[in-house]
């Protein structure tokens, strides 16, 4: 009979990685993702579905939750995540990265010191599209590559919006309820903030805008924002982005 191997902290941060990043309705043994994820570390898609399964238990923002048979790791690497999402995204940028250069005839130490003059500049730049692209997929996934206000399903034309902006709150980048999956055109608007939503995600249009610009800005959009099942705009993400939205507008904050 064959011994059970039990889930280390690595493998349980690796699967909450891709639970974060897969829709609630592909934690089955044939999604590919799931696939890729059990032959990188040696189990079943089974059990790796089973493994997401779990953790969906454990998931405050779904109405429909998934199985119970928890283990203490899955409880302790949920409560981390939920303080602190950035060690998952680590985990994540260390699937990606690359080997390390081989260069013949130069001892470790040499090569070891080779490496540590690579430019920082560019080694931030690379930490920053890979943050980018994870906090993409996770909301994408998260809104079905659909655009919340009009509907646009072309990925090409969609955009993670950040709530609290990228580089304003590094310790909030990754929280899911922090994005919004917008078209190109209203996420634009967002960022600048010149639209926004109240707390019943119907859009706010600022006041100094030209009245052209509203009527298409509110061409074809929904009255409110059509919310995913799961990791819905935290409401105090956007009070912080109607705040600054007045203060553009130098008056008291909408909504």
């Amino acid at each position: 009979m064959a011994t059970r191997r039990n889930w280390t902290e690595d493998e349980v941060t690796e699967a909450l990685s891709l639970y974060l990043r897969l829709p609630f309705g592909k934690f089955h043994s044939g999604t590919p993702q799931i696939i890729h994820m059990a032959e990188r570390i040696g189990r079943t898609p089974s059990s790796v579905a089973m493994k997401l399964s779990n953790l969906a238990a454990l998931d405050e923002t779904l109405p429909q939750k998934g199985l119970a048979n928890l283990s203490a790791m899955d409880r302790q690497m949920w409560a981390r995540y939920r303080q602190d999402p950035s060690f998952v995204f680590a985990a994540y940028e260390a699937q990606l990265e690359p080997p390390k250069p081989q260069m013949p005839g130069f001892s470790e130490q040499r090569q070891a010191d080779w490496i540590a003059k690579q430019s920082e500049v560019t080694r931030r730049a690379v930490v920053q599209r890979r943050g980018q692209s994870f906090f993409r997929e996770m909301i994408l996934n998260n809104y079905r590559s659909r655009c919340a206000l009009t509907g646009i399903d072309d990925a090409r034309l969609l955009t993670a919006s950040h709530i609290v902006g990228w580089q304003e709150d590094k310790a909030q980048r990754f929280y899911p309820e922090n994005g919004i999956c917008l078209n190109a055109l209203h996420d634009r608007a967002f960022d600048r903030h010149l639209i926004s939503f109240d707390d019943d995600y119907r859009m706010l249009i600022a006041d100094d805008m030209p009245d052209e610009a509203k009527r298409k800005l509110t061409a074809g959009v929904s009255e409110s924002l059509q919310l995913p099942e799961r990791f819905l705009p935290d409401p105090a993400y956007l009070q912080h982005h109607r705040q600054r939205m007045a203060e553009r507008q130098n008056r008291p904050p909408l909504g």
